[in-house]
């Protein structure tokens, strides 16, 4: 499936995100480096991540991510925007967020963490997973790949 999603890059999603290039992705999910319009009209990096449209979940799926957007935390990867679009026939989903650098999941296979990388990462995991359950949300699927690094500060995804 990944080569499916890879045939989607230079597409645009709702009329205004470019999928610049495939960032990673499963059989059920794709991302893909993007473009915001930023503040004063210039563009700024994003991600965008797209999942098939469950007709039972597809409108759930909307307001948890609507919902997230609302939070914010030093160390969450901020949600821009959330929504619906259709690319060669298939029904998908669409949030926007925060571009990181990397992920956990990308350096692991490199290199095991030194005693003081762990120490120095943990302590943002847990105070952003401690400010979604303080808020009522519960992350679902923390793992290497939801743990992200942006502009030396750790960040955990939405």
């Amino acid at each position: 499936m990944s080569e499916t999603w890879k045939g989607l890059e230079g597409r645009t999603v709702a009329g205004k995100f470019p999928l610049r290039s495939y960032l990673g992705g499963s059989d059920r999910s794709a991302v893909f480096l993007t473009l915001t319009q930023g503040g004063r009209g210039d563009s700024e990096k994003a991600a965008i991540k797209l999942i098939p449209a469950d007709p039972a979940n597809a409108d759930k799926q909307l307001l948890r991510w609507e919902a997230a957007s609302e939070l914010t935390h030093p160390n969450l990867i901020r949600i821009f925007e959330a929504g619906r679009c259709e690319l060669d026939g298939a029904e998908l989903l669409y949030v926007v967020e925060e571009y990181a650098e990397e992920n956990l999941s990308q350096v692991l296979p490199e290199r095991v963490l030194t005693a003081e990388e762990t120490r120095g990462m943990l302590p943002p995991v847990l105070g952003a997973l401690q400010f979604l359950h303080d808020t009522g949300f519960l992350h679902g699927h923390i793992c290497p790949s939801n743990i992200l690094a942006m502009e030396n500060k750790v960040k955990v995804s939405s």
